[in-house]
């Protein structure tokens, strides 16, 4: 695998065609969260490679969700990058990212509630697994997925493809689950 500069330089290629959306179009309009704010001055002042670290971690991070598809295909590969070179100071980010990357299935449901399994709250766990089977079997996490990530171009997908790669080969081990290799195996793959 390439250098984490090689891996950047791809996804400058890849995804140099994305032009910025207007500023009224970066964020879903029924984002009315008190992160809006900070997220929409951000993202109106600074092009994706302008982002610093800081600003990901402190305002990017969680607020994922708000983004449009558009703004999301415009800053994925500075945010990806960001995950390459994250010294410490991204925070959760790159496990966001990671959630982010990794097609939704049904099963999904039952492994966010192992977390849950052996506490007393029983009835909480019982309530919150037909919301979270109900919420998978919706289909609007895949549909968020293919929003995301199924409009990107063969190439754009390839070079997210190598950037998850690359981060498996430097941070692997910190998902001792093989998360990663999950994450290539549900979508991205087919894109080598």
């Amino acid at each position: 695998m390439g250098s984490n500069q090689a891996v950047i330089e791809t996804l400058k290629v890849a995804f140099g065609h994305r032009k910025k959306p207007d500023n009224h179009r970066l964020l879903v309009a029924d984002a009315f969260d008190p992160e809006r704010e900070p997220l929409e001055t951000l993202l109106v002042a600074k092009s994706p490679w302008e982002l610093t670290p800081t600003e990901i971690r402190d305002v990017i991070s969680g607020n994922l969700w708000m983004l449009t598809p558009a703004a999301f295909h415009y800053y994925l590969p500075a945010f990806l990058a960001a995950m390459l070179q994250d010294d410490g100071n991204l925070g959760l980010f790159s496990d966001e990212m990671v959630d982010s990357l990794t097609r939704p299935n049904v099963g999904d449901a039952e492994l966010l509630l192992e977390r849950f399994d052996g506490q007393s709250e029983l009835a909480f766990v019982s309530s919150l697994g037909s919301i979270y089977h109900e919420w998978y079997s919706s289909g609007w996490p895949d549909t968020l997925f293919l929003h995301r990530y199924g409009t990107l171009t063969d190439a754009e997908k390839h070079a997210v493809l190598v950037c998850i790669e690359r981060f498996r080969e430097l941070y692997g081990d910190d998902y001792p689950d093989d998360e990663l290799g999950e994450v290539i195996t549900r979508y991205w793959s087919a894109y080598r």
